[in-house]
């Protein structure tokens, strides 16, 4: 009741108009803009995966420079003799040896000013070291940790990340700077005989980093196989456990409930470039495009108000008030007239209103009369359907009597055939009681009993009260006669037929039940379906579908014939109608 109103074609038209005009104004705002801004961010996170790309792909040219730099001090054969001498190596031969060694060291760092100083210590003489740098003013070494992890590298790179202190030096450097470690191997024995470690400038390589921005808060690092910082936009960091944990591939995350995009590239030295890219600042200008789909949104709902307005005062409150003459009319009240009688379409609905109420009553009286006959005409066609089945297997019976010289056999079965063909007459009216039907199929047991020679056997059930109750005729027989020829005839025992007749409230049902063979479950799905659907073929179908049809024509949709059946056992049909028979029960059998 609370909802009422919105039954109104005033209120429907209002939220059409409205609905109409804003809803897909604000889904299509809604789907573009979630769309824009999907574009948006795939665009900033190709163009910032880009971007580590490249800086990667920098990075990992700068340090394959310096890795080759390095194969160049291990693939000398003057580095070999240096830390290896023969025995007969004179020491003017071996003062020689490291300055030319010197030299070579020289050139290297020439070709790279970013390093700053090359050293190479002699393992096997310890306190023995020699460099580029002619002052040779570095403490004492052997016990470093960056030493220690250069000998059991085996030979591999050891990279050092940023420090304001030298590596060698200990001393500050007033600018950052990381090193490179390798062991030299003996060419001969294979064993570390030196080790050689590059002292180089971080500021180059901090400069093009810290070029690399994201928005106000975004930033790159770069983090060692440790997943410790080799660079980050904080110094203080230099050296310190990532609070990030490193991710395999591209993810976003969320910091302080901001979406951020997280993009890792690996270095071929098997450190990480990793970008952190906040989306909300760089789509920023997809704010924008929100702001205007408001607006538009906005405007549209104010023009669908008056929209709306507009087509209740011009077409809402004229259908509102057909409406209303309408459910007059229908209450009987046949002078109504509606006062819309315009030129558009509902002026033309209003005249023809006037002209269908006018014509009304005449049609009512007309269409009253054609349904009565056409519905006595659909139940002749069906009983017409089984009155010659009845007669062809009725009269056969007769003539196989005949043959076998039974002539008092004869007889009573001819008088007994004209009996029940009165009582199918209709001379007293379509209907006839259950008593009658149940008498008429007494007589035509007593045909059957000829035929089958006393094999079937028939049991009526039926209180006295209820023999009264009227009934349309021929209703019982036909389902008997299934049972019989379809049912018991094909067993080679004896065989019954069980009618129990029961009140159930303002309700009768009949319940038919033989011992016979059974049906099939799928033949009776098909058993009292009509028209082209029905595949079932023979009398049973349309016995069946006469019983159920005109049920349904005298009393309605809600009763009707069921049929139940488990092969080898038997079948069950119940009917049921109602025990008063009424005309307003009556309905076409064509629906």
């Amino acid at each position: 009741m609370r909802f009422r109103y919105l039954h109104s074609i005033v209120i429907q038209l209002f939220l059409f108009c409205f609905i109409g005009m804003t809803l897909p104004v604000l889904v299509m705002g809604f789907l573009s803009y979630n769309k824009s801004s999907a574009i948006v961010e795939e665009q900033v996170s190709k163009v910032a995966s880009l971007t580590i790309t490249q800086v990667s792909d920098k990075l990992n040219l700068f340090f394959k420079k310096l890795d080759d730099s390095s194969m160049m001090v291990l693939n000398s054969k003057l580095i070999q003799k240096i830390l290896e001498p023969k025995s007969e190596t004179t020491l003017f031969d071996s003062n020689e040896m490291v300055k030319s060694g010197k030299e070579l060291l020289t050139s290297i760092m020439i070709n790279s000013p970013e390093i700053i100083d090359i050293y190479i210590f002699d393992v096997k003489r310890n306190n023995s070291v020699f460099s580029a740098d002619s002052l040779m003013s570095i403490p004492d070494q052997w016990d470093s940790d960056w030493y220690d992890a250069i000998l059991k590298a085996n030979g591999n790179t050891v990279w050092f990340g940023l420090s304001q202190t030298s590596y060698l030096k200990k001393t500050e450097m007033g600018f950052p700077v990381f090193g490179l470690g390798r062991a030299i191997r003996s060419w001969e024995t294979g064993q570390i005989i030196g080790v050689m470690f590059y002292e180089i400038m971080g500021d180059l390589l901090i400069d093009e980093l810290d070029r690399v921005q994201f928005g106000d808060t975004g930033y790159i690092y770069v983090t060692n196989d440790e997943n410790r910082y080799f660079y980050h936009p904080n110094p203080a960091e230099y050296g310190e456990t990532s609070k990030i944990e490193l991710p395999t591939k591209m993810l976003e995350s969320y910091n302080d409930k901001k979406k951020t995009l997280v993009i890792p590239e690996q270095l071929d030295n098997g450190w990480h470039v990793v970008g952190v890219v906040p989306l909300k600042e760089l789509t920023a200008d997809s704010a924008s495009i929100r702001n205007f789909t408001l607006w538009i949104a906005l405007g549209s709902i104010l023009l669908a108000i008056g929209m709306g307005v507009y087509g209740i005062r011009k077409i809402g409150n004229p259908l509102v008030s057909l409406s209303r003459l309408m459910k007059m009319g229908e209450a009987g009240d046949l002078t109504v007239r509606s006062r819309y009688i315009g030129r558009n379409e509902i002026g033309q609905l209003g005249r023809s209103f006037n002209k269908m109420i006018g014509q009304i009553a005449l049609l009512i009286e007309r269409i009253s009369e054609e349904e009565s006959e056409k519905k006595k005409a659909e139940i002749r066609a069906l009983r017409y359907q089984i009155n010659p089945h009845f007669l062809y297997n009725t009269l056969n019976t007769i003539r196989w009597m005949a043959k076998l010289n039974r002539t008092n056999d004869v007889d009573n079965a001819v008088t007994t055939l004209v009996q029940l063909l009165e009582g199918s007459l209709e001379r007293g009216g379509v209907f006839s009681t259950i008593g009658g039907e149940l008498e008429l199929l007494e007589k035509y047991m007593i045909i059957q009993e000829y035929r089958y020679e006393n094999k079937i056997e028939l049991h009526i059930d039926c209180p006295h009260e209820l023999l009264d109750i009227p009934i349309p005729r021929m209703l019982l027989q036909p389902i008997v006669e299934n049972a019989i020829f379809h049912g018991i005839a094909p067993k080679e025992e004896k065989g019954a037929i069980i009618i129990h007749v029961r009140q159930m409230g303002e309700d009768i049902v009949i319940r038919i039940e033989d011992d016979g063979v059974g049906i099939d479950g799928e033949r009776i799905n098909q058993l009292l379906i009509s028209g082209k659907e029905r595949t079932t073929k023979g009398m049973t179908s349309i016995g069946l579908r006469h019983v159920h049809q005109t049920i349904k024509l005298y009393y309605g949709n809600t009763y009707g014939v069921k049929v139940a059946s488990t092969q080898g056992k038997g079948t069950q049909v119940l009917i049921s109608f109602s025990q008063r028979k009424e005309d307003k029960y009556v309905q076409s059998a064509a629906r």
